[in-house]
């Protein structure tokens, strides 16, 4: 998985860097950009930084939750799209 690539670590070792709070801004970055390029937008990560500093931290954090949570279990938390969707629509 490109996400996986990108941070180096698979997406469960991702959900307990989030339980831990040790969850950096640049892996932040790292997590979203193939989710966001996903959309088929050429994103670069200073579009992600950008997205992060006007979403803030704490929503930011709940949209990688909700994406950990579809790839997981393969359903969205729920039944709603949220702020994963949007991300995806910048």
């Amino acid at each position: 998985m490109r996400i996986e690539t990108a941070m180096g670590k698979s997406v469960i070792k991702v959900a307990n860097t989030m339980q831990d709070g040790d969850l950096t801004a640049l892996q932040m970055i790292a997590f979203l950009k193939p989710v966001l390029r996903s959309s088929g937008n050429d994103i670069k990560d200073k579009d992600v930084q950008d997205l992060i500093w006007n979403t803030g931290i704490t929503n930011t954090m709940m949209a990688i939750a909700e994406v950990i949570t579809f790839i997981i279990t393969g359903n969205e938390k729920d039944g709603e799209q949220g702020n994963v969707e949007q991300a995806a629509n910048i």
